[in-house]
């Protein structure tokens, strides 16, 4: 599988790797083409964007879009993470329909790594805007107010729910919380991953059918029809994932950092 997916062998064992080409280098090789290609379209900048410019504008106004919305007054302070998750992560995933190329998302590693970004910088920041204390009592259930005025068995009641939900609710935010970055991998890397054996297996099949008759090279062409048809689907799959990553690391971190009254103000 990996053979078929990544043709290109290139020795690398001075820096303890088999191959250069893998995910590991892909990545660094990702974060300087993305750094230059920044670069490039910062210089010379238009009023009428055009190229490079006019491309990353566009990825900017959409960012910016959902930002605002989910992240409310501190979505400029986020803004860089989540540009730059998401550019990453697409380019990364159409990196992965190059023959020759390695997918860096298809690695659990390098999704955890981005997981747990956006994990700490939740809590990080959600303690910092709010305080330890108001941060904390969000995992904790609310106050059930009794009436002086109900009966005796009344207020038993609403206190053995109160004593209920104290005991069930923080565990079971705890465990919410927790399940976040495994999510955030899982999803993204499954979908990658996938993508990577399915094209994989493609190429195993146009070798497996291909013979010296003609019925043989028909049968072989089908598995290279269904690669170029996964290959478009991919770049589909590869925005979703990118967009869906970072849509969630949107929601949790302006779950976060934002007050009750401007949840409310976003909803409306």
């Amino acid at each position: 599988m990996e053979t078929a997916q990544n043709p290109l062998f290139i020795p690398f064992g001075f820096f303890g790797m088999d191959n250069a080409v893998n995910p590991l280098t892909a990545s660094w090789f990702l974060s300087l083409l993305l750094m230059v290609l920044f670069v490039l379209a910062r210089k010379n900048l238009r009023a009428v964007p055009r190229g490079l410019q006019n491309f990353f504008e566009m990825i900017i106004e959409f960012v910016q879009g959902f930002a605002e919305s989910l992240v409310g007054k501190h979505a400029p302070f986020f803004f860089p993470l989540f540009f730059y998750l998401f550019t990453f992560i697409l380019f990364s995933n159409l990196m992965g329909l190059v023959p020759g190329l390695a997918c860096p998302t298809s690695r659990v590693d390098m999704n955890v790594g981005m997981a747990l970004i956006v994990f700490l910088s939740t809590h990080y920041w959600g303690i910092k805007e709010k305080g330890l204390g108001k941060y904390i009592s969000h995992f904790l259930p609310p106050s059930i107010q009794v009436d002086p005025k109900a009966t005796t068995g009344m207020k038993i009641m609403l206190k053995g729910i109160s004593a209920i939900l104290w005991i069930m609710m923080p565990p079971i935010h705890l465990v919410g919380e927790l399940v976040k970055p495994f999510s955030l991998t899982l999803r993204l890397f499954g979908n990658m991953m996938g993508k990577e054996k399915i094209l994989a297996v493609s190429i195993l099949l146009v070798g497996a059918f291909w013979g010296d008759n003609f019925i043989s090279k028909m049968v072989a062409v089908a598995p290279g029809i269904l690669r170029v048809l996964i290959t478009v689907l991919g770049v589909f799959v590869s925005f979703i994932q990118a967009f869906v990553f970072m849509f969630l690391a949107m929601l949790y971190i302006g779950g976060a950092v934002q007050s009750h009254e401007e949840h409310e103000e976003g909803a409306h």
